[in-house]
Parts: C-alpha cells; sequence; structure tokens
C-alpha cells in the first residue's frame, strides 16, 4: 500500500486555516520591505558619487534627462510637476538610472567602434596555388527516364473540375 505524504501549511477545514499562508505571506513582504529599504539607503549615500561618475562618463545623458524634464514642463505642466516632485523624492533612483545609462551608452559606442575599426581593417590572407582539378570531372551517367503515370481520376477529383 502506498502511502503519500502532504504538506500543509493552511487551508484546513477549521475556521482559522487562513492564517498560515496569510502569516507567510506577511513575512515575505516584511522581508522585501526591508531589503528595500536597505537599498535605498545604501543608493542615497552613494548616488552623490553616480551622479558625479555620470557627468565623467558622459555629461549628454545629464543635460538630455534635464531637457527632457523642462521640455515636460513646458508642455504639460502638471506632469512636469510631478516629475519635478518624484525627482526631488526619488533621486537616488535617478541617479543610478542616469549611471546605468551611461554605462549603456559607452559600452554601446565602444562596441560600434570596435565593429567599425574592424570593418576598416583588412585580413591576412594566404595566396593558394591552383592543383590539378581534373579527377573531379566524373563521365555523363546514362539513365532511363521513367514514364509519369496519369494518376486515376475518381469521383472527388471530379468535383473540382
Amino acid at each position: 500500500m502506498t502511502e503519500y505524504k502532504e504538506f500543509r501549511v493552511g487551508g484546513s477545514n477549521g475556521p482559522f486555516g487562513f492564517l498560515g499562508p496569510l502569516l507567510i505571506l506577511a513575512v515575505f513582504f516584511t522581508i522585501l520591505f526591508f531589503v528595500a529599504k536597505g537599498v535605498f539607503w545604501l543608493l542615497s549615500w552613494v548616488a552623490p558619487v553616480l551622479l558625479i561618475a555620470t557627468l565623467i562618463i558622459d555629461h549628454r545623458v545629464v543635460t538630455d534627462f534635464l531637457k527632457f524634464v523642462w521640455k515636460l514642463l513646458q508642455e504639460n505642466p502638471l506632469m512636469g510637476i510631478a516629475a519635478l516632485l518624484l525627482i526631488f523624492f526619488g533621486y537616488p533612483v535617478v541617479a543610478g538610472f542616469l549611471f546605468v545609462k551611461a554605462i549603456g551608452k559607452r559600452s554601446v559606442k565602444n562596441a560600434l567602434n570596435k565593429m567599425e575599426k574592424e570593418r576598416n581593417t583588412y585580413t591576412e590572407y594566404e595566396e593558394v596555388t591552383e592543383e590539378d582539378d581534373s579527377f573531379l570531372e566524373l563521365p555523363p551517367v546514362n539513365k532511363k527516364k521513367e514514364p509519369v503515370r496519369q494518376p486515376q481520376s475518381n469521383d472527388y477529383d471530379e468535383m473540382f473540375k
């Protein structure tokens, strides 16, 4: 006789069967909250360094971002003000985003330069002398052609004529 063992956190027929999964969910989101809080705390201390590094790597990333926010303020003032508030309160995230964008643009530019450099260089080659190719010539093949058979018609084929 085979026994099957089953693990249940909750879901029993009792009135408090939902408490087990609810407790696990609460613990999971509590841990997620503290991890996110730690990441944002660390990012808030590193944000000025990231912003300076972004300016050193590619200052156009920051200027383009500021132009985007200025254009947003002119075209849609409500969204522009909301963007400014999000930038003010979320400056660590914005600094990290601009840093990652600058690194990405630099790596793409380096890859394109490398491809352009490889395209403009010549490949080393060695000249090969021709050899006797007569061993590749084969006599012609005499093959009988088989007559093409006409398929027998049936009532189904007659329907489409």
